[in-house]
């Protein structure tokens, strides 16, 4: 068994945060914030990642290992939130253990075949994989403080690269962590294309209340593969952030936060139009 550093804080109805690709728990910093004061907050480092050790899981593996958390830790049947590739483990879980999971808040998640690119697959490619991930986790870690320094201005026209750029914690844990971040990405990139074609048969098993969550400026996970991904599992709604990109855990908790308050009144049985998330169409 996989043994995943959590964070599990609060008391309530529990949440499960999953963070992407690369990532860490305290990617949900600002989601979690806003969910403590009623909810049990559990935020893990995926195997891989942070202080969950070097061991990468597949997407499946790490389903189990999430599967496992909620068990052991008596915090089922919680709310999933998946980011990114989070939200294709998230999925995984779902399908594979519905006892523990009372819906989904699925936020630029993967989940369609069609949806990994000729990037991914260069990126899974043995050795260029490696040495493309390793310069390219080096060069952000060099080029984006100054990046964002240029980007961090009010001008209106440097906005969407704002929104599109990792944050300054990515550069932090690129340099501490290093190697081991680097691995775990292009493993994880072999999983994906390995195991997404799983992700997408289970779309349409799911029979959990579900949010699919995607912003205007998202070029990780494009907004038209969040609205398949919303047509294709029968009880899902799609929520579409406006002026956000792929990191809308950092740029919009506040749409995430009422996304899981609106899951959670579906499963209550609550009319899911009683109420529109702000700033979202």
């Amino acid at each position: 068994m996989n043994r995943l550093c959590v964070a599990d804080r609060g008391r309530g109805s529990p949440v499960l945060l999953v963070h992407g690709q690369p990532g860490l728990g305290s990617d949900w910093d600002a989601v979690a914030a806003l969910l403590v004061d009623d909810h049990r907050v559990l935020v893990p480092d995926r195997p891989g990642y942070g202080a969950s050790g070097s061991e990468t899981l597949s997407m499946q593996g790490n389903a189990e290992a999430l599967a496992d958390v909620l068990a052991e830790r008596h915090a089922a049947p919680a709310t999933v939130v998946g980011h990114s590739y989070g939200g294709g483990v998230a999925i995984l879980l779902a399908a594979a253990h519905p006892e523990l999971v009372a819906g989904l808040v699925l936020v630029g998640s993967v989940g369609r075949a069609d949806s990994v690119g000729a990037v991914d697959h260069l990126l899974a490619l043995p050795v260029v994989g490696e040495v493309l991930s390793a310069a390219g986790l080096f060069a952000l870690g060099r080029v984006l403080p100054r990046l964002r320094g240029v980007v961090g201005t009010t001008r209106p026209s440097l906005e969407r690269l704002r929104a599109i750029l990792p944050d300054d914690r990515f550069v932090h844990a690129s340099s501490q962590l290093g190697r081991q971040l680097w691995r775990s990405f292009v493993a994880e990139q072999r999983w994906l294309l390995d195991e997404i074609g799983d992700v997408e048969a289970a779309l349409g098993a799911l029979d959990v209340p579900t949010v699919v969550i995607s912003g205007t400026w998202d070029v990780v996970v494009p907004p038209s593969v969040s609205a398949s991904i919303a047509a294709t599992v029968p009880v899902a709604q799609l929520v579409i952030v406006p002026r956000t990109g792929h990191f809308v855990p950092r740029d919009a908790p506040a749409a995430v936060a009422s996304a899981v308050r609106r899951v959670e009144g579906r499963a209550r049985g609550e009319d899911p139009n009683a109420s529109e998330d702000a700033g979202a169409h």
